[in-house]
């Protein structure tokens, strides 16, 4: 085995939480291998926008982006995307991990990020060129061999051929790799799926095109269309909490989805000002600082609900009519709103019991990774393997930031003691 496979610590995911571990431990002075099973790296935090109106809603995007600048700049680190870890053995303490990496066929060195092999591929809607908006990332196109006609049967080569000759930086044939690796400490933090927005049924999301997940409006706020009201009326948005958490089949809090709801809510108010915006919600999570003051200030300017929508019919004009039982008399109401926008959950990472396997973990109840307790969340059963972020369970931003290089420094003191 070469120098340069052995670390100090390996983190499994390249998102928010595993980039802050990434990053913490190489300030304390480790070598760290940073695998991410995509191409690019920021993971789900990454494509959330910023929900500052006048004054900043503290909703944490801008720490995205501040610690991919940084995760670029760190020679300490280095980067595996593409990557997934096939075998896990352990020897003296210590772990040895056998890597896959698909096929890196744009050398992220000669690429200019022109954007020529998205605009040409015969395949492109299909997904054979993946992008990313996520602009710290370099390259930003990435070829995607279960969807390219190249790797398919060989018939295209179309990216290859159109790559500017001075670039001439996609190479098709490039074969995968196995790489072995050494480490110290590893930490997990492989992060979460979010629910799927149709599990709620009768709200009929994906058949009806006034539902949207909030994800999806995020995407629209940037994008466009714009988003405009009936017959020039103002425009009437809904937004419905805990879809795909506290139900019968996931009995827990997401955590996240009150305050990231109000902020988007307020972001959304802040673009429209004559848009009426209602909340339903079940209850309302005080997670935070000052969030009882942040509250105050939403429902200033949201009609929050306390009940959730038990149909959605839509009307002759094309809107949504959402009925639900008033909080303060008990009787029936019925809305009619232009847009309708569905929080959802955090659910466990789709990976996760695979990864429990190959590293012999515990998976919690709702299929989580499960720590010690409640005062280690980091740690778990196995001798320096750590947990960093919502591998763990759900949390914001913030939260994966704070336990992420809190697994870090506990991964540093394993380390020392080898």
């Amino acid at each position: 085995m070469s120098e340069e496979k052995k670390f100090n610590a390996v983190v499994l995911g390249g998102g928010i939480a595993g980039i802050s571990a990434a990053l913490e431990l190489a300030r304390l002075g480790h070598r760290v291998a940073l695998v991410e099973k995509t191409p690019f790296f920021g993971g789900r935090a990454a494509h959330l926008c910023c929900k500052a109106t006048d004054t900043c809603q503290k909703c944490g995007a801008c720490l995205v982006e501040a610690r991919l600048r940084a995760l670029f700049q760190e020679s300490r680190i280095r980067l595996y995307p593409q990557t997934e870890v096939t075998a896990c053995s352990r020897e003296n303490g210590r772990f040895r991990l056998v890597l896959w990496q698909q096929p890196l066929v744009i050398n992220s060195e000669r690429c200019v990020d022109c954007g020529l092999c998205l605009e040409e591929c015969p395949a492109a809607a299909q997904g054979a060129i993946l992008t990313t908006t996520v602009t710290q990332n370099h390259p930003r196109f990435a070829v995607n061999p279960e969807a390219c006609l190249y790797f398919r049967d060989g018939s295209c080569q179309v990216c290859q051929q159109i790559c500017p000759p001075t670039a001439h930086a996609i190479e098709l044939s490039r074969p995968p790799t196995t790489i072995d690796l050494e480490a110290g400490a590893l930490i997990v933090a492989t992060g979460y799926q979010p629910a799927d927005p149709a599990s709620r049924r009768h709200y009929g999301y994906g058949r009806l095109p006034q539902l949207v997940s909030a994800v999806e409006l995020e995407d629209r706020l940037r994008n466009g269309p714009e988003l405009t009201g009936h017959d020039g009326e103002p425009l009437r948005v809904a937004f419905i909490q805990c879809v795909g958490s506290r139900d019968r089949q996931h009995p827990y809090c997401s955590q996240v989805c009150c305050s990231y709801t109000l902020r988007l809510a307020r972001l959304l108010k802040h673009k429209h000002p004559d848009a009426e915006i209602t909340s339903f919600y079940m209850d309302l999570q005080n997670v935070g600082r000052n969030a009882c003051q942040f509250e105050a200030a939403a429902r200033q300017e949201i009609k929050v609900v306390r009940a959730l929508p038990g149909d959605l019919r839509t009307t002759p004009d094309g809107r949504v009519k959402l009925r639900y039982l008033d909080d303060g008399s008990g009787r029936p109401q019925e809305t009619p709103f232009d847009l309708v926008v569905l929080a959802v959950g955090i659910g466990p990472g789709a990976d996760n019991a695979a990864l429990a396997a190959r590293f012999n973990l515990e998976l919690t109840e709702q299929g989580f990774f499960r720590s010690v307790g409640r005062q280690h969340r980091s740690q778990t059963s196995q001798p320096g393997l750590f947990l960093a972020g919502t591998a763990e369970g759900p949390r914001d931003i913030a939260g994966s930031i704070t336990q992420a290089v809190a697994a870090a420094r506990q991964a540093s003191e394993y380390v020392k003691e080898l």
